[in-house]
């Protein structure tokens, strides 16, 4: 017998969960396209064979010996699509290419593929074949990375730089890194990543710091994986295909049409593509796409390649060439065009690369600057038809910026015929001056450039000429010294320190009883600081929409403007207000502490699907929601309905009730937990049984000899069944008091 469904709180709010198996702790961060959510995967010790040897903790099967399987992750990823793109095709093909990418490069380039969850009737067990997705969510899941990704490492290493040196001498750019983290990041993480998927017949088509990610936080973790392929797509088809350019085969691996993120089982084994069992079309061999005339622009202005801003269709070589405009903006803190790619200005962008690369001149620049957007004020700074104008990628962000400036004060100056002070532009940086790493850039730069679209970059003389930034440079300014990444995160642990000590937000009140499982193999690996910081940002949010209403009542004097309102109620909305924006039970589960609608979310997901979880797992997660809503106290004032209950009213707490009653059920399908199993270790001689080792502890003045693990379940049933039962004889409250405020 199965537990009933809970309604939890509509995706993607705190709380919520993915088709029931992905409860959700806030969000990571939001694209064009979709947005990233942090989850615990409550699937996490479920496995075909409950009672099959395997370890928890690591979650991976050892029924096989000759299986190396990867292994599970207990926090992970969602990437759900945008409520204003459903349908739009963006998040399958994503899904796709993460799924082969994961089977198909070696482990620790992308992150590992999990599921993918569609609003379809399926399995939510099984990952392979898509999970059944609620409120028409559709999700990728996938491994969480808790590191920092290329941009935000070099912000919090910038930001230190300048709260410690605030002076405004030469070299010490804000956004800058040394030369030798810049050949690091580049030439040993990003140049080797996109040589990977390059080497599979993929190209990723929005490269830039953003996209690599840090797969830990510490001194001894440097390793980086790529993501966001929401753009990618294969350079490769079937050689049959009326796309196909037949002079160019493909040798080697390649993403067949076939090959989708649900029907890729037949191929698989092991997180690997198995030879011999491809598709049918991928194992007839595939060619190079015929170019196409024209494409539209994809990527982000700041780092696409000159090419691609042309209308040239996408290929590796673009990407590569993306990659060096990366390099140029770690290792000088800023590009030419920076402040027209903030300004969205793409045709201005593209210009000043034509400029850099020497593809335009004085001769040509007059017919494009008329619109009066990228002007050249400075003729002098054009290069003539044919040279090039590399060194300007050195120059540095302040340079950059402040020319910025000056050009639209001339621009300015020149529509109103007012004069404009000619302010002097800072000094270039001396990379700009060293002839050695201006000539591995343009060498670099040249190579990109005369490649056509089939032809596949040469990675070793990328690599060549980024590492050739490691020569000792002919200026050697003490200006110009940058200090190394500290590639400790101290910002996570300290906010980690910050919220076990965060009495805030602490532990819920179990009465003094306990209930753990104390062999190794048996932990859970879930911190449980990980739902103290998504209470931490759940109540920081509510106190955040709590301000909002109390400013417009303020400026308002009580009556609200239809946009004050309008705003406030977006506040609140956004910042997951369970008394506002929700109702019935989704609204009464968000008022209990997360941990609690962690907890029932754990054990009722055990209860559907009892068969696939061993019974001593299911057993604890049941316990820890069962013992505080047993042992532990009440908050009526907080969790009931209205805001006129307290704690000693002597009223029926239906909501407590209705969290008595989904527990009890949740116990049914393991026979209230009646089975040996849950005591002790399968039996090696079909006799003898050892008894697990289980903590327990009780407030209870008992014989302690006489304690046992079933006792305390026992105990725990009891109580349970006990408070139900004079939760029933109570009278039903009274209806709440009249709000037109907001309430906390």
């Amino acid at each position: 017998m199965a537990a009933n469904k809970t309604t939890h709180p509509p995706f993607p709010e705190i709380g919520s969960t993915i088709s029931s198996k992905y409860f959700c702790l806030g969000r990571l961060g939001k694209g064009t396209f979709c947005s990233i959510h942090k989850c615990i995967d409550l699937s996490f010790a479920h496995r075909p064979n409950a009672e099959s040897s395997h370890s928890i903790t690591t979650g991976e099967i050892t029924n096989n010996e000759n299986d190396a399987s990867e292994e599970k992750q207990r926090i992970v990823a969602a990437k759900a699509e945008l409520a204003s793109f459903l349908d739009s095709g963006v998040i399958d093909g994503e899904a796709a290419v993460l799924k082969f990418l994961h089977v198909a490069l070696p482990l620790g380039s992308v992150p590992t593929f999990v599921d993918y969850v569609r609003p379809s009737p399926q399995s939510p067990i099984s990952g392979a074949a898509g999970s059944s997705g609620e409120q028409g969510v559709s999700a990728i899941i996938m491994e969480y990375l808790p590191g920092e990704d290329m941009h935000l490492l070099r912000d919090r290493h910038c930001s230190t730089l300048e709260s410690k040196d605030k002076s405004d001498k030469p070299g010490n750019t804000p956004r800058r890194v040394s030369v030798e983290d810049a050949v690091y990041l580049v030439a040993d993480v990003m140049l080797p990543l996109l040589k990977g998927m390059h080497g599979v017949g993929i190209v990723h088509r929005d490269v830039k710091p953003s996209n690599v990610v840090r797969t830990g936080t510490t001194t001894s973790n440097r390793s980086f994986k790529i993501v966001d392929f929401g753009l990618s797509k294969s350079f490769v088809v079937p050689k049959d295909s009326t796309f196909a350019d037949a002079a160019r085969p493909w040798k080697g691996l390649w993403m067949s049409p076939s090959f989708s993120s649900t029907n890729t089982e037949s191929v698989i084994s092991n997180a690997r593509i198995v030879e011999g069992t491809e598709p049918k079309d991928m194992a007839k061999g595939g060619c190079i796409r015929l170019e196409r005339e024209s494409a539209e622009f994809r990527g982000t202005s700041m780092y696409a390649s000159l090419r691609v801003h042309q209308g040239k269709d996408h290929c590796p070589r673009d990407d590569i060439w993306g990659l060096l405009y990366v390099f140029c903006d770690l290792v000088s803190g800023g590009l030419p065009w920076m402040s027209h790619a903030a300004s969205r200005d793409r045709n201005s962008c593209q210009i000043l690369k034509e400029i850099v690369l020497g593809e335009r001149g004085n001769d040509d620049w007059a017919d494009e600057g008329e619109n009066g957007r990228a002007t050249a004020p400075n003729p002098d700074m054009v290069p003539k038809n044919g040279e090039d104008y590399t060194e300007w990628l050195l120059y540095g962000a302040e340079y950059h910026m402040a020319k910025f400036k000056r050009d639209h004060a001339a621009m300015r100056s020149s529509q109103s015929d007012e004069e404009v002070e000619q302010v002097r532009l800072p000094e270039p940086l001396a990379l700009s001056k060293n002839r050695h790493f201006v000539e591995c850039l343009r060498r670099a730069f040249r190579h990109v450039a005369s490649l056509g679209f089939a032809e596949m970059p040469d990675y070793d003389l990328i690599d060549k000429c980024l590492r050739g930034f490691l020569v000792k440079p002919e200026t050697t300014e003490e200006s110009e010294v940058v200090p190394p990444i500290d590639w400790n995160d101290r910002r996570s642990s300290s906010k980690r320190r910050k919220l076990s000590n965060n009495s805030k937000c602490s532990i819920i009140d179990t009465g003094g009883v306990a209930w753990d499982l104390l062999d190794v193999e048996d932990a859970d690996p879930l911190d449980c600081n990980e739902l103290l910081e998504a209470e931490n940002d759940r109540r920081a949010a509510l106190e955040a929409a709590a301000a909002a209403m109390d400013d417009v009542s303020r400026v308002t004097g009580g009556a609200s403007s239809a946009a004050n309102l309008t705003n406030a109620t977006n506040v609140i909305s956004t910042n997951l207000d369970p008394s506002g924006s929700l109702s019935g039970e989704a609204a009464d589960l968000a008022r209990l502490p997360l941990q609690l609608q962690f907890a029932l979310a754990q054990a009722e997901f055990n209860a559907q699907h009892p068969d696939s979880v061993p019974r001593h797992w299911a057993l604890r997660d049941w316990m820890a929601l069962a013992v505080p809503l047993a042992h532990g106290t009440w908050n009526a004032a907080m969790w009931e309905r209205g805001n006129h209950r307290t704690d000693d009213d002597g009223y029926r707490n239906e909501v407590h009730m209705s969290m008595l009653k989904k527990c009890l059920d949740a116990a049914l399908p393991f026979d209230n937990f009646a089975d040996r199993n849950c005591f002790y270790y399968p039996s090696d001689d079909g006799v003898t049984r050892k008894r697990r080792r289980i903590g327990t502890s009780t407030s209870d003045e008992l014989d302690k000899e006489n304690e046992s693990p079933l006792l305390v379940v026992s105990r725990v049933f009891y109580s349970l069944r006990l408070s139900l039962d004079l939760e029933r004889g109570k009278n039903f409250a009274p209806p709440p008091k009249l709000s037109f405020g907001f309430g906390r």
